[in-house]
């Protein structure tokens, strides 16, 4: 569990008021004091994020929030990144006091979460009312009734909450078996937009079939590691049964020629495709590490559509490159000097870049002739499929890496082939 990747794992938001019990409440749920809990409003300012497993949603990461009413200074600017939390999460859960009236903030978040058709799991804290006990308590007495809400009460008060949210418990926070009851119920939940039991390989691979890899070693490559993608294809043809054989480029051939029958498909990275493509025969299907992300993370369709709109650049044309990592640039890194070379090579000269990388992507894309994207292996399906419908929405044409590299090498569609076509044994 500790091994699997931020961006395959099931992402959940906390959200609420300040001093809800958002920070509480996740502390009791990962029985670790995660985030910081003081009485002080705003005492949560960035999200905070833990990596832990709920079953049976299996490994997840956990992100605590500002309070949604923060009033402080920074509070628009926390507001604005708490905003970025809702697109990129799969799951929310909303916390309430059943001390409090809901407020037209929080209808306005969760209304939010709804437009963005994420799952909200309610939480009600249960608060004491503070009353005067010199009047009420023989009444209490009377009636056999405790000095608080009732949640049930509170949210048939509150009609309009059932009708945007699961409502799945109260949250008490000092009890184990009411942490193992929530974890239960929360597990119960259907995230948005999950691989599920979706492959990189779906498809591609059997047992006993042979793939090579091709991984080549430069000065980009992280030392003494292989790159998440190259590492998640070998672990998934073990799973298949099948056999990973690894090289560099150059020894592509002599692989190939060491083996009795020709291997069931090439995947190589995408900076070799030309010449990983001269030296695969034409008979044994070849494509990229980022061209399996682009249909495991998102819509390869859309990405091979994007493929259009090189042939329309000109000079002046913007482009926006966009990375989904934080990683610290090589001199010849993929994104900001790779591909501008590659797209000048090719006659696209004078084009005005412009690059993020991250978590950060524009609101606005309107303004660019095209996107191109790294392969986003850091960046979970839910961010993917935003973005790329964040670009086809307002019209702006996008692709990936692999995609754009294969078709600036005229290999475009040997290289999609085997998704189109699939792959006889």
């Amino acid at each position: 569990m500790e091994q699997t990747p931020k961006a395959n794992r099931v992402h959940i938001g906390f959200f609420g008021r300040c001093n809800a019990g958002k920070s509480t409440l996740i502390n009791m749920l990962t029985d670790q004091p995660v985030s910081l809990v003081s009485e002080v409003a705003g005492t949560t300012t960035d999200p905070v994020s833990k990596s832990m497993e709920i079953l049976p949603l299996g490994p997840v990461v956990i992100t605590d929030t500002a309070g949604i009413d923060d009033t402080t200074e920074l509070g628009t600017l926390r507001m604005e990144k708490t905003e970025e939390v809702v697109k990129k999460i799969n799951l929310a859960v909303y916390v309430l006091r059943t001390d409090e009236e809901p407020t037209a903030d929080d209808m306005h978040w969760l209304g939010l979460l709804k437009q963005n058709n994420v799952p909200i799991a309610l939480f009600i804290n249960e608060i004491n009312a503070e009353i005067d006990q010199e009047n009420d308590k023989e009444n209490d007495k009377e009636n056999n009734i405790e000095n608080k809400t009732d949640v049930s009460t509170y949210v048939e008060t509150h009609k309009g909450l059932s009708e945007l949210a699961t409502v799945i418990g109260s949250a008490d926070f000092t009890s184990k078996a009411k942490r193992l009851e929530l974890l239960d119920l929360l597990g119960g939940l259907t995230p948005l937009d999950v691989e599920g039991d979706q492959t990189l390989l779906q498809g591609l691979v059997e047992e006993g079939d042979t793939i090579i890899l091709v991984c080549p070693i430069d000065s980009a490559a992280p030392k003494g590691r292989l790159i998440l993608p190259q590492v998640q294809t070998i672990r998934e043809i073990l799973d298949y049964k099948g056999l990973a054989l690894v090289c560099q480029t150059e020894e592509l051939p002599a692989m190939i020629n060491s083996l009795k029958y020709p291997p069931k498909m090439v995947i190589c990275d995408s900076q070799a495709f030309d010449r990983v493509d001269e030296l695969t025969p034409d008979t044994i299907p070849l494509t990229s590490f980022s061209i399996l992300m682009a249909r495991f993370k998102g819509k390869l369709q859309d990405l091979v559509a994007g493929v259009e709109a090189i042939k329309n650049l000109k000079a002046g044309s913007k482009v926006l490159i966009s990375e989904g990592c934080t990683h610290r640039r090589q001199c010849d890194d993929i994104g900001t000097v790779k591909i501008p070379n590659l797209l000048k090579k090719q006659g696209h000269t004078d084009l005005q870049l412009e690059f993020t990388s991250g978590g950060a992507f524009p609101k606005d894309v309107s303004q660019y002739d095209l996107i191109i994207h790294c392969g986003a292996c850091m960046l979970t399906r839910r961010e993917v499929l935003r973005r790329i419908e964040c670009a086809v929405v307002q019209g702006t044409p996008i692709v990936n890496y692999g995609v754009l590299i294969a078709a600036l090498h005229g290999i475009l569609e040997r290289a999609i082939s085997p998704f189109i076509n699939g792959i006889k044994g």
